[in-house]
Formats: C-alpha cells, structure tokens, sequence
C-alpha cells in the first residue's frame, strides 16, 4: 500500500513542444547520409544510426530548425563525423538551450506550439566537437564557416529565429557526456550585414529564462528544468507544502542556479542554497542580484562537507565571536568553495538540479583555494536591511532536489538527526532513490544501534535494501514521516515525471 495519501498528477501548462534544451546526436542516417537528430536506439546494442527529430512531440520547433541548419552545414564541411564505433572524428553533439522573456500568461488551452506564442527570446547554441587530432587553422576556419551558417540560417528563417550565444565545447571522450572540465570556447556571432560581433559584446556565454517573473542567469552547461512552465508550478506546490513564513529558515539543498530559493526568497526568512557546482553557484548569485533579492546565501561546497555546520551556525546559541561580525545589517549572498568541487561524470537527467558536469567560460566566482573549512568565504557586496546569523528562525524548512543518486548519506542522517528540522520536503526525478532514502529518514530508531560492517553482499543488494541496512545504524533521533505526495508532470509524452514528496515529525 501507499505510505501516504497520492495527491494526484499535476499536469504540464504546455505539452507539445515544450523542452528548453535539446541534445542532439551527430551520425550516420540509415542512409548514411551526416544527420543531426536522435539514436535510434542504444550504443551498447550496436545502434548508431541517427535520424532526424520528426514528429518528436516534446522537441522545440526552435531546436528542430537549428538541427536542420546544423545538418546542412555539416553535409558541406571538410571535418568529418564523429563516429562512435571507431572513436574517431569531430563533429560529436548539438545542444540548443533556449529562454523565454516574462509576459503576458499564455492561453495554454488553444497554444499551438511556435516561437512568438511561447516567449522565445533568447538561444544558445553548443556544438560538440573532437579537435584533438586536426589541424587548428583548417578547425578555426571550420567555426567562421559554422557562425556565419548558423547566423544566416536564423535571419532567413520566417520568423527570424534569436540566438544570443554560441559556444564550442571539445570533449575527447567517448561518451558524449562531456567531464566537468571539458573545456569551452565563445565564437562571435556574425550581424545580419556579414560582419562579425565586436568581441567586447559578447563578454559571456549566458543566457536568460524567467520563472515566476524572476529572470534566471543560465551558462552553458548549468542545469536549469527543461519545462520552466512546469517548473513554475512544481517550485510553488513545493512552497505551499513547506509551510512558509517570515519567520522561516529554509535550506536549498542541490540548489544548482538558485532556482528554487530564489522564487521562494519572498515568503521566508533567509534561505540557505547549498550546490557544489561553481558555475551553477556563479549563475545562482547572479539570479540573486539581477532580481535584487538578498535575502539568500549560496554556499559552493558538497552539502554532506557543509550541512551540520551550517545548521549549527543558524540555529545554535549566538557566539561572541558572531556578534561583532553581526552589529551591521549587512547580510552577504555568500558563495564558499571547497577544494575539489567537480561533479562526478554522470549522463544528464531530466529534473534533477546539478545533474550535468559543469563548466563556464566565465569566472566562478569561488576562490581557489579558499581552504579547508566550510566557512572560508568569498564574501560578496550586496547587503540587505536586518538579516544576520543573529535572528531568530522559529521554523526551519529543507528543500532537497537531488539527482538520480539520490542524497549523499550523510546529508539524510544530518537531516534525520537535526531536531530543529520538522519539515522536509523531498523533490525527486527517480522513484527508486525516494523510497531508499525515505526509509532512512523515516525508519523509527532501533533499541541497539548496529554499526555497519562490511559485507560483500551489499554490493548486489537493492537501493532500499541498502538503505535498510543503513537505517540500523542511525543515531537515536526522531524518524520524519511521510505525509502526502503529488506527481507533476514535467516530462510529457514520457514516462517520467517528478514526485513531491512532504515529511514531517
């Protein structure tokens, strides 16, 4: 049976054509013909055809056309393919990410999927490439030739289709999932009259989405939900489940672009964003200024490294040595970095913040070096009225919105064991790794706690059976318990979606 009553499925605004960002593969069509499009099926099955994205209900008719305008460049281009069975070649990967200007409410009901209706105003197009064994001149003039394709296929496209940015990403693996220090190139985007963009115009790789008439900074690997319709809604029914107030201290745990926090930030207290993506934590404090909320404070560190002291900074007794630091009303939006800070390499997933490895042409914003203790800051000039370590928060709230993995286990037992937490509110894109780390949050504490001993056998055993075993040696504490849950469709045409999930105690 169900551990708590099933709310329903709240449905996508929009349900055709819907996705931000598109990842197109670059191959061979049956016909062998250089095609931009999807797989037909998996690498590991042999599969390596590629056909184009026709009659794909959630693709863009903006992705689709610069698939098109990629695939008629790359049939006339002296750089061959990538192919996968021979890991040899250079053209790898197609990514169009696009962000939607604040307007009007759309009249969802009668939208038929094109660019003016949705709000389209701002592409970033990121080619993947292999470069490794080609000559540079013969690989530079390749990019003048792909810019000015690009740029000329907007222009002739009826409408005219935006593009901000365009970014070449090499990556020599072979896997198309680029490692986190992949590096990242920002080529100049020719005006309508041929004449290359001065180059102190295009200073950054970014572009803009909005969510809740919040305008949200977005580099080019950063995550960002891939239906910001849907997404509205999700991080509101997340809000309303939270039970929010001036008076509370919510905690953004995997806040990648701070978006969560930040379209929360007007119905709390402070909150707290904890990432340990740079460039996401970058973009994330930029979100913070460009909508002038300072009431946030985003901390670049692995949140199993930075949750209890965080906590204990918050929520404990003021010390002496914090007062002074607080007589002000000064409250920084902060940004700490721990040393090793990369994300594993793991393949993208819908819904999941901080899901892709990451990497920015522009500074992080998070120092080097910054030492070992979480508290090393790079503390940054924004200041808003009465905020400090000093006041007083009677409710104290986590929003977790892991990837695939699930939490960290140390981040469940620092959210079990903190008795200040009453609530939690658990936003999940894998089913499986919910229940795993649900049973560690609500298990009850056992009479005798039994420390974990190794045991080969773990190794084939379930997500959930693993998180039994681990549950036998929580510390004494009080277990959440699952009070209700609602799935919200931001995936349609698919059968994914993502699980709200409210705990209590």
């Amino acid at each position: 049976g169900l551990p708590c009553k099933l709310e329903g499925i709240l449905g996508s605004p929009l349900v055709n054509g819907y996705r931000n960002k598109c990842e197109f593969s670059v191959g061979y069509s049956l016909q062998a013909k250089p095609t931009v499009g999807f797989m037909l099926g998996n690498f590991r099955e042999g599969v390596t055809a590629v056909e184009e994205p026709v009659d794909c209900p959630n693709v863009s008719e903006i992705a689709c056309k610069y698939a098109s305008i990629f695939q008629e460049f790359l049939q006339q281009s002296d750089l061959p393919v990538w192919n996968r069975f021979k890991n040899s070649g250079f053209w790898r990967q197609l990514t169009v990410r696009e962000g939607r200007s604040p307007g009007k409410p759309l009249d969802v009901e009668n939208l038929e999927v094109n660019i003016s209706e949705v709000n389209i105003s701002e592409v970033m197009l990121i080619a993947q490439v292999s470069s490794a064994t080609f000559d540079d001149a013969v690989v530079n003039s390749e990019f003048e030739r792909l810019a000015k394709a690009f740029a000329a296929g907007a222009t002739a496209s009826s409408p005219s289709l935006p593009l901000t940015a365009l970014v070449i990403q090499d990556h020599q693996g072979v896997s198309n999932v680029a490692p986190a220090d992949a590096p990242l190139r920002l080529l100049s985007i020719p005006k309508a009259d041929g004449e290359p963009e001065e180059s102190n115009d295009v200073v950054e790789a970014r572009i803009h989405d909005s969510i809740s008439n919040l305008r949200f900074c977005i580099s080019p690997t950063a995550f960002f939900q891939v239906n910001t319709l849907a997404a509205e809604k999700l991080y509101s029914l997340g809000g309303d489940w939270a039970d929010l107030g001036p008076d509370t201290l919510l905690f953004d745990v995997c806040c990648g672009t701070g978006t969560i926090g930040l379209t929360l930030a007007h119905r709390v207290g402070m909150v707290i964003g904890i990432e340990m993506n740079a460039s996401a934590v970058s973009d994330a404090h930029r979100n913070a200024e460009i909508n002038g909320i300072k009431n946030c404070r985003f901390v670049c560190a692995k949140a199993e490294d930075v949750m209890g002291s965080l906590l204990k900074d918050y929520l404990n007794p003021l010390r002496e040595e914090d007062e002074h630091a607080s007589e002000g009303s000064n409250k920084e939006i902060t940004i700490a970095e721990e040393k090793d800070s990369s994300r594993d390499n793991v393949p993208e997933n819908e819904g999941c913040s901080g899901q892709d490895p990451e990497n920015d042409i522009a500074d992080s914003n998070c120092p080097e070096g910054s030492g070992k203790e979480p508290q090393s800051q790079l503390q940054k000039d924004c200041t808003s009225e009465g905020n400090s370590l000093a006041q007083p928060f009677k409710n104290v709230v986590a929003i977790v919105d892991p990837p695939r993995g699930g939490l960290h286990p140390t981040v469940i037992k620092i959210l079990r064991t903190h008795a200040r937490l009453q609530r939690l509110v658990y936003i999940s894109c894998n089913p499986e790794t919910l229940v795993a780390n649900a049973i560690e949050l609500c298990t009850p504490s056992p009479d005798k706690i039994e420390k974990n001993k190794d045991n080969r056998g773990w190794r084939n055993m379930s997500s959930a059976g693993l998180a039994r075993h681990r549950a036998k040696s929580m510390p004494i504490s009080k277990p959440f318990q699952p009070v209700k849950a609602m799935a919200v469709d931001l995936f349609p045409h698919t059968s994914h979606c993502e699980m709200v999930m409210l705990l209590e105690r």
